[in-house]
């Protein structure tokens, strides 16, 4: 590919506002004559991402980052240096003479396809929400406005309708020059089998353009209308070589901005409940528009938060979702957030019941996405039986092996050591070698679960203490707890006399959850169960 001539460059960079493409991708606010954000290329809690607009160029004062406009978008986009130049170039309308004939050709085709693409896209859009709010379209505004959504708020999203007909959109395209075989080939027609015609893939639908973060639609999503039951509920429009699915978010381009003025994101998983949160007055919402969540839109979300809430639908099917979106927000170093939905309900509907303010409560309450994740895996296996514990250890390592921050995933270990009562030292190697230590996981797990045998005298003085816990001062200032074999029993004594002397009380049952030693525990709870001790015969152990 030929050079780019010095005096094009200087063009593009002249006509290139710096903090309007940085913010397309961070939340930046004033600073003085500049503007000011968290870095996009590494992780920091204090913004030291600084962007001139009067010099043209970013600098990060955490990582050492910096550079104008093109190296920002070499970086954030993975472009090389002509690539970058080319795609503001393209941006505004200025012309890169290329070396050879062939590379000229190849330029051309490449800026032809994009731009015939994005005008089907474009006269489709228009045509969908003209036909909304023509006399064609009242059903459709009639089914909106039963489900919430406002005029201002289907405009914002460009909403549309597809009426009923099998080649509306087609005839239309074709009066503006459009081939029918341009429009299939941009997903929004089919072909007949064993013909050469074409019928158009969304009819009497509902239309929710898909829009990038520059204000192109890309594609089209589809949902029938209330009562209607031809066809699937959901339809989308097919990828192109220049619309993967899993490399948008459906909404971000309305919500971009209340997400960088709340500095967090609901992540929900239809394009209705995006539309009808936002008419609500919830503005910070996306969706993967149907496909699992991925890294890329998990990349795509940190540009402008490190601060998400999960809302998927409140199912199996939407909890196994949200487990599935664990591996891309660690990947992409966002804290995630999982909001309580219970069975039948999504956020379309719960808003549409309980309103906005509930919902936000909702959001505000939610749940650690691991903790959360532990909550899914681990019920089963918490005080349960040998193996139920060996299944919770295994299903916990494959979230915790997600976790990069090594003080984090410390922390969550300890949590879930906790609950199936094994050494966060073997849960730690296991995660790391699970194939090689599955046997001593097993054998954790017996370890833990394995009753501890108290000597009949050491079972009575365990009795005798927990019904007279003032006794257990003499005791221990005595050293009789040296003539004790159980170093169980006497860490189990000591940490009684601490609670005892804290709260001049004991509550023997709450002590339970001191008790790492999950067969000690076992033998605990017995001995609280025995109560055939009289205070004299009590008296006879000491």
């Amino acid at each position: 590919m030929a050079l780019i001539p010095q005096p094009v460059i200087d063009d593009v960079l002249a006509r290139t506002d710096i903090v309007q493409v940085v913010q397309q991708y961070v939340s930046l606010k004033r600073a003085g004559t500049n503007h000011k954000g968290l870095c996009p290329f590494h992780s920091e809690k204090t913004p030291s991402f600084n962007v001139s607009a009067q010099k043209g160029i970013y600098k990060c004062f955490g990582c050492g980052a910096g550079g104008n406009v093109f190296g920002f978008l070499m970086g954030m986009e993975g472009w090389s240096f002509p690539e970058a130049v080319r795609q503001l170039a393209e941006r505004h309308g200025i012309e890169i003479a290329e070396e050879s004939d062939e590379e000229r050709e190849d330029a051309r085709k490449r800026r032809d396809a994009k731009k015939a693409y994005l005008q089907v896209m474009n006269l489709a859009q228009k045509f969908y929400e003209t036909t909304l709010w023509g006399n064609g379209g009242r059903a459709a505004r009639q089914y909106l406005d039963e489900r919430g959504v406002d005029e201002e708020t289907a405009k914002v999203f460009g909403l549309g309708y597809a009426p009923e007909g099998w080649q509306n959109l087609i005839d239309h395209l074709g009066t503006n020059d459009i081939p029918a075989g341009w429009v299939e080939r941009a997903g929004l027609a089919l072909q007949r089998r064993g013909t050469s015609g074409y019928y158009d893939r969304f009819r009497h639908r509902v239309i929710f353009p898909v829009v990038d973060i520059w204000g192109n639609t890309l594609a089209f999503g589809g949902r029938v209308l209330a009562g209607d039951d031809d066809g699937p509920k959901y339809m989308n429009s097919a990828e192109t070589k220049f619309y993967v699915k899993g490399q948008h978010l459906y909404g971000l381009h309305a919500a971009k901005q209340a997400i960088q003025q709340a500095e967090s994101a609901i992540v929900v998983e239809g394009n209705f409940d995006v539309v009808t949160l936002y008419a609500k007055g919830i503005c910070n919402v996306v969706a993967p528009m149907g496909t699992a969540f991925t890294d890329q839109q998990a990349s795509l979300l940190a540009r402008y938060t490190r601060r998400v809430a999960v809302a998927f639908d409140g199912d199996s099917a939407g909890n196994k979702a949200t487990l599935r979106c664990l591996p891309a927000f660690e990947q992409a170093d966002i804290e995630a957030r999982v909001v309580p939905l219970k069975e039948g309900e999504d956020p379309d509907s719960f808003v549409q019941s309980h309103g906005a303010e509930a919902f936000s409560a909702l959001v505000d309450g939610a749940e650690d996405l691991v903790l959360w994740a532990f909550d899914q895996t681990l019920p089963r296996a918490e005080n349960g039986d040998i193996h139920r514990n060996v299944e919770g250890a295994e299903a916990a390592a494959e979230i915790l092996v997600h976790l990069k921050n090594p003080a984090v995933r410390t922390r969550y270990v300890q949590e879930l050591s906790r609950r199936l009562a094994i050494e966060p030292r073997v849960l730690n190697e296991y995660i790391k070698r699970p194939r090689k230590l599955g046997e001593e996981i097993k054998r954790a797990v017996v370890a833990a679960h394995k009753p501890v045998k108290l000597e009949p005298a050491e079972l009575g003085i365990l009795t005798v203490l927990l019904d007279h816990p003032e006794w257990l001062g003499d005791f221990l200032t005595e050293e009789y707890d040296r003539l004790l074999n159980s170093e169980e029993l006497s860490d189990f004594l000591h940490d009684a006399a601490s609670h005892h002397a804290e709260a001049h009380g004991l509550e023997p049952a709450r002590l339970l959850e001191s008790v790492e030693n999950q067969g000690f525990r076992e033998t605990v709870q017995a001995a609280l169960f025995e109560r055939g001790y009289t205070p004299d015969r009590a008296r006879q152990w000491f």
